[in-house]
Parts: C-alpha cells; structure tokens; sequence
C-alpha cells in the first residue's frame, strides 16, 4: 500500500487512468491539474466533493482519499491562477513570469516546488506534456515577430519593449532547465522514493515526415521542437537520476496517439472557442490579389460527431480513422500506459524504462581509457619540469572553485610536501607559509589572478586582475558573508580559516588511507577497496598532497560530486 502518490497533470487522459489504476493501491492520492473545473470534474468520480484550504498551496478540493489542487506548475504560487493572455498583456505580470522563467526568482516561490514540499509524497507520477506545454510558446513567431518590428527602423521603444519581453517568455531552454531545478529541489525536499514521468516522442512515433502538425508548416518548426524539448527532458532526468541522493526515476514514452476521452455528438470547439459557420465570398484571381474579408456568419456552430482524444482536441470520424490507420501513428490507450506505470512503480521490469534504456546504451569509462590516462599523467609529469609556470590550471575546465583548490593544493604540496605534515601543523602556521610562497614567488600571483582567480591575503587584502570570475565585477556594500562565499567558489584563501580547512582535509585523507589499508590487510588483498592513496605493490600510504587528488577528494567528500555509476 503505497503512503501517499502525487499525480501532476491528474486530471488529464492519462492522469485519470493512472489514478483509477492507483487508487485502491494508495492511503492518500494527491492529483494537480491546470484548472479547478479540470480536478471538480475528475473528482466526481470518487464521490462527494468537499473542500479545503492549505496555508501555502490555497484552496484544493476532496472526495475521500482523493485531493486536488490547481494551477500552471511553471509558475509562482502568485500567478499559477492567472490565465496565460492575462499575463502576456499585463506588464507587471509579464516580468514576474519573465523572472520565473529565467530563474530569476527565488525556488521557494515556484507552485510545483510548495506542491512538493507540502505534500510531501513518497511517489511522484508526472502526466503533464512538458515538451508540449514548452515548445508550444512559440519560440519562433516571437523571434520573428521582434526581428520584423526592429527591421523597420524607425519603432517605438514601448512596442519594442513588449515584443522582447514577450519573447522572452516564450524562450524553450531556460524554462525548462529552471523546471528541472524547480524538480531537484523539491523532490530531494520532500524525500521523494520514486519519480516517473509519462513522456513524449513529439511526433506520435512518426519520424521527420510527420503528416500531422497542429496548423502549422510541415515539418513543423514548433513540433520539432517539441521533440527536441522531450529529447532533452531524457538526457536531464538521466543526470538527474545520477545525483547521489536523488529519487528513483523513470520514464516512458508513448510513441502513438493515445485514445481517448469520449465520443459524441457536439459543438466542435477550438479551445474554447465553437467553430461557428460563415458564408463565403468570392474574388478573381485574375485580379491579382487575395484581400481580407469579413464573412457573414449563418448563426449556426459546427455540430457534429467527433473524438475527444484529450490533449490533441476533437478529432472527426475521418481525422480518427486517417491517423489510426495502418503506416500512421496508431493508437494506444491512456489505460495501457497506466499499466506500464503501475508494473514500473510496483518493480516489474517491463523494458519499457527510457532512462534504463539511456543508461544501458551510454558508454563509460573503458580499461584501455584507465591505462592511457596514467600513462598520459606520467609524461606530463615529465614534460611540466621542463616549464616556467607550473601545470595547475587554465580556467577553461572549471568552474573557480575547481581553479582555486587545485592552486591551494599546489601551494600546499610545495611548502608541506606531504599530508602527514599538513595534518600537523597549526592553521596559523599554514596560513602564513602559503602566504609567504604566494608574496615571494610573483609568477605564482600573476599566474594565478591571469587566470580569473582573486588571492585573499591573511589580513583580507585581494589581489585580482580585470579577468576575475567570482564576483563579477563592479561591486559595492558587500558584506562579510560575501567575502566568505566569494573565497570559497573563486579566490585562492590564505587566510586561518581555510588552513585550518586544510589541515581537517589533510587529517580526513590520512584516515581514508590507513582505514582502506587495514580493510585490504584484513580482507586478503580483496577487490573491495581501490587503491587509490596506497603503492600498489607495497600498500604503504602515498603522503604526497598531489592537488588533483586534493581536488576530487574534496568535491567527493564535501560538494557530494562523486560520480555515482561506474559505467
């Protein structure tokens, strides 16, 4: 019996056939649709509706074991309500979203973030069509709308304005990185054990010569890019699912038209909007042209039978037919997929996993590439003597902080030689003697600061060049706590506070050596512990401070940076 699963996009074709699967399996369900008449509507199924109301998320609405809540999950809490015209032409509005959508904004005010973090859930299924709801902003008809208007020469700044920030809202790659941030947060917040996703080829599992588009030119711009944002969410929620404290994650994806919602006879519907029926008029194309026209409307709507196939609208009888047809898309039900979910969640292989099938087709790190990489450490070991600036860093790996603690590692290997008499000495003494190597070896300084690096004297002097990287220059009414952020990610810090860091890591390396010498000793030589730190043939501790090591064994132990497959 699972605790409580939160289903986002839950009122939607596949959404409720998730939910009917998992109902009886779960104590609590929790489902987030985009309106309240959406999860009104999905509610009724399971009963009377009451409602509720929860100090951050709002009003939601109830039927037993059953509860949903609303809004756009790419949004702030203050704007998951407001409809998507009302922000693009409120100002106000439209820079707020802009805010969101860049990243600008603080985490903690994003819906999707507070849905997580307040429920809590120990399952997450996400039906929502990211790839979807991302590419069809329409990326290109708002670049193409700004390059029009500024191609005239002669706009108005406001008008100009609008356009930009217009098309800002509609840019595809940071929105959706910042929703994978907004992912990462909140599941590691809530303590989600499993996270699956319900994806999208883009193309009903048709290739570049899809016959269906939306409205648009084939091929379309905007469906490509829909396939590339589903192509993209893939390859994130394989790294994501590679952070070492990250949930389960899978994925699938549906490579046909999923049926369907209902059949019946109605108004055929354009969104929200009935297709009324006009009386058409008539022009010579001899004439040479094809004017705009207003036609008279008969009062009548278009009414007849259709298929409601959920996200992609009404289709007619021979709409259906023609993409179901044998050579097109095909078809498969939302209860099929439901199924698929239900096997995966539960631990029943079904092959089916994209990010399992992702993993088992990546290539990693090779025999071969092991001995080649020492056989290549040791010949620029050899040819670095022979050169006027130590081999430490250039900058161009990165980030700073990489730069920095391999410079300080250096700097230490230079006036300690070894970890043991590291581990030994005084923070004060270490902060002086990497003081002292940096003022009296002025290459060390330009080397260093040429590079991007800022060097922070005991006495919290900075010495830096125009091409420093942390903090991006100007800057004014810094506080103390800067200075500490900014030493950490970017400057190389003689000061007591981080020698003595330095002594602590040096003592940590030397327990890590000895407590992995005495398991090999203890366990005969076994293959459970690498010998990284120790002479292979002798199994006597490597006292070296090598800064390379310094720097993995830092990023490993202290940033949680450790590579978490060994293929």
């Amino acid at each position: 019996m699972f605790r409580k699963v939160l289903i986002v996009g839950g009122t939607g074709l596949v959404g409720r056939a998730v939910l009917r699967k998992i109902y009886q399996k779960s104590k609590r369900v929790f489902i987030v649709g985009l309106r309240r008449d959406e999860v009104e509507e999905t509610l009724k199924e399971f009963g009377k509706i009451k409602r509720g109301r929860d100090d951050v998320l709002g009003e939601y609405l109830y039927s037993g074991k059953v509860f949903g809540f609303w809004g756009d999950i790419f949004l702030t809490l203050s704007l998951k309500d407001k409809p998507k015209g009302e922000i693009l032409e409120d100002e106000n509005l439209r820079l707020k979203a802009i805010e969101e959508n860049l990243g600008f904004s603080d985490v903690k005010e994003n819906f999707l973030y507070n849905l997580l973090v307040r429920l809590k859930p120990e399952i997450v299924i996400d039906t929502v069509n990211t790839a979807t709801a991302v590419a069809y902003r329409d990326q290109f008809s708002a670049v193409e709308d700004v390059y029009k208007y500024i191609s005239l020469g002669d706009g108005n700044y406001e008008t100009l304005k609008e356009k930009v920030e217009k098309l800002l809202l509609s840019l595809y790659t940071p929105l959706l990185i910042r929703h994978f941030f907004v992912l990462r947060e909140g599941l590691k917040r809530a303590g989600t054990r499993l996270y699956l996703k319900v994806g999208t080829t883009g193309t009903g599992g048709m290739g570049w010569d899809i016959p269906y588009t939306h409205g648009e030119e084939r091929p379309s711009r905007v469906l490509l890019s829909k396939t590339a944002i589903a192509g993209a969410s893939s390859l994130l929620y394989v790294i994501l699912s590679r952070a070492n404290d990250s949930p389960i994650i899978k994925e699938i994806k549906p490579a046909a038209a999923i049926g369907w919602k209902k059949m019946g006879v109605g108004e055929i519907r354009k969104g929200e909007t009935p297709i009324k029926i006009k009386k058409p008029q008539k022009v010579k194309l001899s004439d040479g042209g094809i004017p705009i026209l207003k036609c008279d409307e008969t009062g009548e709507v278009l009414k007849t039978a259709f298929i409601d196939t959920g996200e992609n609208g009404l289709f007619s009888l021979e709409e259906f037919r023609s993409i179901t047809s044998l050579g097109q898309m095909g078809m498969i039900t939302a209860e099929d997929i439901a199924e698929v979910v239900m096997l995966e969640i539960e631990g029943k292989g079904t092959g089916k996993d994209v990010v399992g099938a992702i993993e088992s087709a990546l290539l990693g790190p090779s025999y071969r590439g092991g001995v080649m990489v020492r056989d290549a450490i040791r010949y620029l070991e050899e040819i670095s003597e022979e050169t006027e600036f130590p081999s430490v860093a250039f900058e161009i790996l990165g980030p700073p902080r990489l730069s920095k603690l391999l410079f300080e590692a250096y700097i230490l290997s230079q006036t300690f030689r070894t970890y043991d008499k590291l581990a030994n000495s005084e923070p004060s003494e270490i902060s002086e003697r990497m003081w002292s190597y940096i003022s009296e070896n002025e290459k060390i300084l330009n080397y260093i600061t040429s590079i991007g690096l800022g060097v922070l004297s005991p006495d919290l002097e900075l010495y830096y060049t125009e091409n420093l990287k942390v903090p991006k220059l100007p800057v004014e009414n810094f506080k103390e706590r800067d200075i500490r952020l900014w030493a950490r990610e970017g400057w190389v810090d003689t000061t007591y506070e981080n020698a003595k860091l330095w002594r602590n890591r040096a003592i940590m390396i030397l327990e890590n050596i000895e407590s992995k010498r005495r398991r090999i000793l203890k366990d005969n030589a076994s293959s459970v512990e690498d010998r990284e730190g120790l002479d292979p043939s002798t199994l006597k501790a490597d006292m070296r401070i090598i800064p390379g090591y310094c720097a993995s064994f830092v990023f490993i132990n202290e940033d949680k940076g450790k590579r978490s497959r060994p293929y």
